[in-house]
């Protein structure tokens, strides 16, 4: 480091040199030279003995900013700061105009340092100094949230007159899927199917027993509510009727299918680790009633029915 060098010295300002490189365009020695060219006329402006002084900085070479000085007080406040075209190739013969361009650029400043305070701010450009723009911060990383399997087993009632004996109750085995990418609100989609018991039925000159086989298709919006999840939607329903009829000694079967649309509504309540526990009640509209006909007496023996309710509850584990 080579000590710094009074270039340029007015009435009641010096400016000195920040020593730099040699390598730089301009260099420091460029810059000095360049301010000793033009400062007699500006002591024939002024003249004097210095009792202010002045650093002249420039950035220094391999920075990736354009060519700039600037001038700093003896507090290290910035007084001037300028941004020089860079030059289109580092010969010495442009380093050498670029100095003279800092030289004068110097000079004017400093003849125009003791105008009025309008005066300056007339003539000369407001100094902006631009701040570094702080880091942006990363935006957070929002973990997905993998669709959740449902796996259930409960029992459930049917509710309706013609419904009697174990046929109203049965058996539900269900497997169901959120959709969405949240974990507190979302679409569910469940599949079920079951068996319920077997009823007896009586007629003239024989009897019967029917088993339904119930299946169902649900589409839930689920809501988190109090640490428990309500579950509201509509569903298709489906039932298959195997009736074992005995005349005498013959028994002859019939099978049917009946179809039904639902309102559905759940509450799905947590218990340890994954296992939970719900309860559900479905509202349902048959599309058709199925009768079984007496043939001795062209009667009906008995019939499914045509809007009934079923309600229940099932215990599950939730599977990722």
């Amino acid at each position: 480091m080579q000590p710094s060098l009074a270039l340029l010295i007015l009435r009641a300002v010096s400016v000195q040199v920040a020593p730099g490189p040699e390598e730089g365009c301009p260099s420091a020695r460029q810059v000095s030279a360049a301010l000793l060219e033009h400062a007699p006329a500006a002591q024939r402006t002024r003249g004097g003995d210095s009792d202010e002084s002045l650093t002249l900085v420039l950035p220094p070479p391999g920075t990736p900013q354009e060519p700039s000085l600037s001038l700093v007080d003896q507090q290290g406040r910035l007084r001037l700061f300028r941004v020089l075209a860079r030059p289109g190739t580092p010969h010495a013969r442009d380093c050498a105009a670029l100095a003279d361009t800092v030289a004068i650029i110097v000079q004017r400043y400093l003849e125009e340092v003791e105008l009025p305070e309008a005066e300056v701010a007339r003539k000369l450009p407001p100094v902006v100094v631009v701040s570094p723009t702080p880091p942006m911060s990363p935006l957070p990383v929002v973990p997905r949230v993998r669709a959740r399997w449902d796996v259930s087993l409960g029992m459930s009632r049917r509710l309706a007159i013609q419904t009697s004996g174990l046929e109203a109750y049965e058996m539900r085995l269900a497997v169901a899927r959120t959709l969405g990418a949240r974990a507190e609100t979302g679409l569910l989609v469940r599949l079920w199917a079951g068996v319920s018991g077997s009823a007896r039925h009586d007629w003239n000159g024989g009897d019967g027993d029917v088993v339904r086989v119930p299946a169902g298709l649900e589409l839930m919006w689920r809501r988190a509510i109090y640490g428990a999840e309500l579950q509201l939607g509509i569903a298709g329903q489906v039932d298959w009727w195997i009736l074992g009829a005995r005349y005498q000694n013959n028994v002859q079967w019939d099978q049917r299918v009946a179809f039904a649309g639902a309102l559905t509504a759940g509450m799905q309540v947590p218990l340890w680790k994954r296992f939970f526990a719900r309860v559900f009640f479905d509202f349902a509209v048959a599309a058709e009633r199925l009768k079984y006909f007496d043939r001795n007496a062209n009667d009906v023996s008995f019939s499914t029915p045509g809007v009934f309710g079923d309600a229940g509850f099932a215990w599950g584990m939730s599977l990722r």
